[in-house]
């Protein structure tokens, strides 16, 4: 009796005791998403570092150049979601980076070039749907290396559920701690509430421009109102106004296509409101997705690009007689700019470029 009596007790203080231990764990923090790198200021002199941790802690990270990864930039706040924006940079110069209150490799990134020389970038889109198709066009941009990337929009398949935009980070991983990505809104953003949380960028955020050496670009917002007397619209035509004489190349980047030979064709709205102050302005070029295929066209003197081809389902093209070149496969646009020249070339995931432009001025 005694016996069971002794034995009874030590498995209640056992039991006392791993009670204890799982009341007193804390989960350690990690990092979910990121740290993925944009502009929401100077691309000479700033960075703007974001990451999402699995438990609230606060934001911390060290940065500074090679060999000197002493300066710290703080948000005391606890969250789980961060932005960090690392200012007083020098121009066309490489700093490292690393969080803190997490475990996190040495990262590192380098800022834009005040003096003007050769630079590129891609632009893609359309990444919904299928992460596994996504990640083969990331492999192959990752090897391209650009300065920058521009998203055309629909990164997942309903921006409205945040558990999906992990497919988004997850397949972006491999470039997104070093190279800024600058975004645009898409129809599958839904509200665009998580969107706005995730990503920091200029202006209101919905819609903005930002330069880069001789290049402007205007990003633009095709799922708020943009006819005329609407702030988007009194945005975009002051702004295209303003910045044509300065730039030598000028861009434009939205969601929904301006023209297209697929099956939801040209956007009636697009061709009423905005097409008049693309044509001109004299825009260069304005690059799209929502239709998920390639499509390179030229109208009154503005070259019309949809790259759509970022991993969602594939939609048919019949092109037109205004059509340069069209194919329904993944891909991504790489952009060459120089002083004098501008180039474009349509790569496929397999590294083969069926069509390319060169603009001189």
């Amino acid at each position: 009796m005694k016996k069971a009596t002794a034995i009874m007790a030590l498995l209640m203080a056992f039991s006392v005791l791993a009670l204890a231990g799982s009341f007193g764990k804390q989960h350690k923090p990690e990092i979910k998403k990121g740290p993925y790198l944009s502009w929401d200021g100077d691309p000479q002199t700033t960075m703007t570092i974001s990451w999402e941790t699995n438990i609230p802690v606060s934001g911390k990270l060290a940065y500074g150049p090679k060999g000197k990864i002493n300066r710290i930039l703080r948000d005391d706040q606890a969250g789980t979601l961060h932005h960090l924006r690392i200012k007083d940079l020098k121009p066309d110069t490489r700093y490292y980076y690393q969080l803190l209150n997490v475990v996190a490799p040495v990262c590192s990134f380098k800022t834009a070039p005040r003096e003007m020389r050769d630079f590129n970038f891609v632009i893609y889109g359309d990444t919904r749907t299928f992460p596994e198709q996504h990640k083969k066009v990331i492999a192959a941009i990752t090897q391209y290396n650009p300065e920058f990337l521009i998203h055309t929009g629909d990164y997942i398949q309903d921006g409205r559920i945040w558990d999906q935009w992990q497919e988004f980070f997850d397949a972006s991983r491999s470039f997104s701690s070093f190279i800024p990505l600058l975004t645009v809104i898409g129809n599958h953003e839904r509200t665009a509430d998580n969107y706005l949380k995730l990503f920091a960028l200029p202006g209101n955020e919905q819609w903005y421009s930002f330069d880069y050496l001789n290049a402007h670009f205007v990003m633009l917002n095709t799922e708020e109102d943009f006819s005329p007397g609407s702030l988007q619209y009194q945005w975009v035509e002051a702004e295209l106004k303003n910045s044509r004489p300065k730039y030598k190349w000028l861009f434009v980047i939205q969601h929904r296509q301006t023209f297209s030979s697929g099956k939801r064709g040209s956007d009636k709205k697009i061709l009423e409101n905005l097409e008049p102050l693309f044509r001109h302005n004299q825009v260069d070029m304005v690059f799209c997705g929502h239709e998920h295929f390639y499509e390179r066209q030229r109208q009154a003197g503005v070259n019309y690009i949809i790259t759509g081809g970022g991993g969602a389902p594939l939609y048919e093209v019949n092109p037109g007689d205004s059509t340069f070149h069209a194919e329904s496969s993944l891909h991504y646009c790489q952009i060459e700019i120089s002083d004098s020249t501008a180039k474009v070339r349509m790569v496929r995931v397999d590294g083969t470029s069926p069509d390319s432009l060169v603009i001189k001025k």
